[in-house]
Parts: structure tokens; C-alpha cells; sequence
């Protein structure tokens, strides 16, 4: 396909795509993408002007417990769990799923955690799945829940992922995804993980530039593929920790990077995939709240348009509740400063000023009843003054808040009919690898 299309093949090892191919596939490429809800109802649109879109991971091999504060296993019912939370959560607004918890066989595993984001949320979900034959059975999953192939290209609440490997290979399994959905109609996020120092120069426009590459490839396959096709542009960019040989999911260069590759998604007009609210810490603390507020805020300031991987710890190896709510909070935080502010008669009363006038009192004025709920207020921080033995402090706040949503949220239900479908299809998928229909219980003390 790249040969007839121009594309230099002698050597099938190094492709080299001209630049021509690149203008083509950006011109055909859409500039916007809306994602909807599983029900069919507008979610958000990418389009590099409504703001960064947060999505919280919902499935790694560790799980930071909120009940017991110890890192272990991650089981299904904790995947359900945290789909539950993120949907009852303001400002995480998809979801994410990653197939590498391994409580379950890893050719399961993908599927089954998409299968419980869908049961236990309804706002949109993107999924790195483990095979192309994953995805295919998912796409299948998801017309079934839309209504057809075209209900779903039409209104999309799934997003496809394909990463190439760095430097600058695209694998068999990532070119067979980006076909796929490319085929399909399907929205397709594209992008590599590579490590300055490691898999990618150790200068970061060196790395940014490889990073680049990956990405536009991909883009160029999509676009031979179905011209038109929607791809969300991006790269999770880092460094590799020399002390540690580490991918750091905390240091600045990977929000720094982000934002330098946002500003090369608008070069391009395409809409930006972007990682925040992360850390390297294995516990929630100082470390991790510093790191999530800095990625949090430089995502903002540059405004990529769909950021993943909230609630990752660990160097991406633990997904946890509990910063996933805290995120929540930082990210509300934030958007104080982008709301910015109008200024008329109403918001600078001059009147009022002179009024008042030098050493007078606005607390009792109509005026400041009429606009003080504007301010923001936290559910997590405390502002009193309050002095007690057995006062709670932050972390006990977020425990208690995190643990309220998940047992008591309820997201909106399926059709109950179409759930006995979904999950006679997931017993296919065990019943193929000759197991039965049946999760690895969770031990009862984390229940």
C-alpha cells in the first residue's frame, strides 16, 4: 500500500515515507472528533478548543487498595470498582483500560476489562487491547451495544489504540490495528512510548522528533487505508531514569515534552493525545500530589485535548482509586485558572466600590450574595480552624471519599437483556481457552 502510494520499499526495512504522502494524509485527517456516551449521547469533542478531556486507567498488574493502603493483585471486581468511581467522578471523563492485570490469562484479560468498564460506566472508553483479534471481538461488542457497525462509526463511545515501538518500528500487531480501524471508521489513538536515553535520543528534541515520526507514519497508513479516517494524535515521551533504568511516569520531561508535542498537534490541526495525573511514588503522598498537580497543570496550560493513564502510580505498573480522586480534585482546581474572566458592569461594580468605599464591607452586600457561590470550594482540603484530637487530615478525606463513591455510585444500567448477551459472548471468549465462565475471587480481606 505504501509502494503504490509513492513510498520508498527497496528496503523493507527502513521505509521512507516523502513528505508529500504526510500533507496528504493531514488533509484528509478530521480536524474533530466527537465521542459519545455507550447510550449515544455527545460526551465531549476533540478539537483542540473545548479543553483537556481526562481519562482515569482502570486496570494494571499492582492496585493500590483504599481499604488496606498495601499494594497487591489487581482482580476484576477491583476493575469494576474503579470503572464505578470514574463515572461517578466529575472530571475524569472516559475511561481507559490497559489488559495487563494478571489475574486473569493475558488473552482474556484485555477484553474482560473492557467488558467491565462497559457494565459499570457509561462514559467513553479507550483500550490498549493485547491482540488485533481483541479488537476485532470488542468492535463487535460495541456494535452491539450501539446497534449496528454504523450506529457505532456514527457515535462513537470506543477509542482504538495502536503504539509503535521506538525507535521507529511499527510492529505487525500495530499496523494490523491502525488497518483495522481505519477500516472500520473507528476513532484510533497512534502513538509510541519512547524513552530519551533508552529508545530514544538522550536530547529532548531528539526524542520529541521520534516521537513525531512514529505518530505521522501511523497516520499516513490510516489515511491510504480509509481516507478521513479519525486519529488522535500523540506520544507518551519520557526519559529513562540512569539510576534506576526506569520509564519516569513523574519527571517533568514528560509533561514538558506533552507540551511541546501539543503545540506540534496544532501545527498539524489534529486532535492531541496527551498522559497527566501520574506518578513514580508508591503511595499517596507528597510525591505523588506534586507530580499529579504539575502534569495536571502543564496539560491544561497547553491544552492537549485527551489526556489518559489518571491514577497511574509505579511507573505505570499500579493503577490507584484513591489518586484517581485526588486528580479529580486537582484537575477542578485547576480549571479555575483557565475559566478566566469577563469583565462588564456585573463583575467590576464600580458603583459598588465607591459605595463601600475606603475601610467599608462587602459581606453583607446583595452583591456578594449573589456571586460568592462562584468560589471554589474543595471537598478533599481543609480551611478551617479547627484544632481537635481526631480531626482527619487530607488523606483520611480521600480514603473516606473514595471508598463513599464506590460503594454507593450507580451508573446508569444497561439494558438487562443486553448484558446476558455480553456476557454469553465473555463466556465464549473463556470457554475457547477451556475455562470456565468465572473470576479469581478477590480475597475477602480487601472486600
Amino acid at each position: 500500500m505504501l509502494g503504490e502510494a509513492g513510498a520508498d520499499v527497496s528496503n523493507l526495512e527502513r521505509v521512507k515515507i516523502p513528505s508529500h504522502l504526510v500533507e496528504q494524509a493531514l488533509s484528509t485527517t478530521p480536524k474533530s472528533i466527537s465521542l459519545y456516551t455507550r447510550d449515544g449521547e455527545i460526551a465531549f469533542v476533540l478539537n483542540g478548543m473545548t479543553g483537556s478531556h481526562f481519562g482515569g486507567t482502570v486496570d494494571c498488574p499492582d492496585y493500590l487498595d483504599p481499604n488496606t493502603h498495601q499494594s497487591r493483585s489487581c482482580y476484576v471486581e477491583d476493575i469494576a470498582d474503579t470503572s464505578r468511581l470514574i463515572d461517578g467522578l466529575p472530571n475524569i471523563e472516559w475511561l481507559f483500560t490497559t489488559g495487563s492485570f494478571t489475574t486473569l490469562p493475558g488473552a482474556i484479560a484485555d477484553k474482560t476489562a473492557f467488558l467491565q468498564v462497559i457494565l459499570n460506566s457509561s462514559k467513553p472508553v479507550g483500550s490498549s487491547l493485547n491482540h488485533v483479534s481483541s479488537l476485532r471481538e470488542i468492535l463487535q461488542v460495541c456494535s452491539m451495544i450501539a446497534g449496528g457497525d454504523k450506529e457505532l462509526r456514527d457515535k462513537p463511545f470506543f477509542i482504538g489504540s495502536s503504539d509503535a515501538i521506538s525507535p521507529l518500528v511499527l510492529g505487525k500487531d500495530c499496523l494490523e490495528k491502525d488497518l483495522l480501524c481505519a477500516e472500520k471508521g473507528i476513532p484510533n489513538m497512534i502513538f509510541s512510548m519512547p524513552m530519551a536515553g533508552a529508545t530514544a535520543a538522550a536530547t529532548l528534541p531528539a526524542a520529541l522528533v521520534i516521537a513525531n515520526a512514529e505518530s505521522l507514519s501511523q497516520l499516513v497508513i490510516a489515511q491510504l487505508k480509509n481516507p478521513g479516517t479519525p486519529v488522535i494524535f500523540g506520544s507518551v515521551l519520557t526519559i529513562m531514569d540512569m539510576k534506576t533504568t526506569i520509564p519516569s511516569y513523574g519527571c517533568p520531561e514528560l509533561s514538558f515534552l506533552h507540551a511541546a508535542l501539543t503545540e506540534m498537534s496544532r501545527y498539524y490541526k489534529l486532535p492531541m493525545l496527551g498522559t497527566a495525573g501520574c506518578t513514580d511514588a508508591d503511595v499517596i503522598g507528597a510525591q505523588s500530589g506534586v507530580e499529579a498537580t504539575y502534569q495536571i497543570l502543564m496539560t491544561m496550560f497547553s491544552g492537549a485535548d485527551l489526556i489518559h493513564d489518571v491514577g497511574m502510580m509505579y511507573h505505570a505498573k499500579m493503577q490507584s482509586p484513591e489518586l484517581t480522586v485526588l486528580v479529580d480534585e486537582i484537575i477542578s482546581m485547576v480549571k479555575v485558572s483557565m475559566s478566566g474572566f469577563e469583565i462588564n458592569d456585573e463583575t467590576l461594580p464600580l458603583n459598588l466600590i465607591e459605595c463601600v468605599g475606603p475601610g467599608g464591607s462587602y459581606i453583607s452586600e446583595s452583591h456578594t450574595l449573589k456571586h460568592f457561590r462562584r468560589f471554589w470550594v474543595p471537598t478533599l482540603f481543609d480551611r478551617s480552624f479547627a484544632k481537635h484530637e481526631g480531626k482527619k487530615n487530607c488523606e483520611q478525606v480521600l480514603t473516606e471519599k473514595t471508598l463513599k463513591i464506590m460503594e454507593t455510585h450507580q451508573p446508569k444500567p444497561l439494558n438487562e437483556d443486553l448484558v446476558k448477551e455480553l456476557l454469553a459472548v465473555e463466556a465464549s471468549w473463556f470457554k475457547q481457552l477451556g475455562l470456565e465462565h468465572k473470576y479469581p475471587p478477590r480475597p475477602q480481606r480487601y472486600k
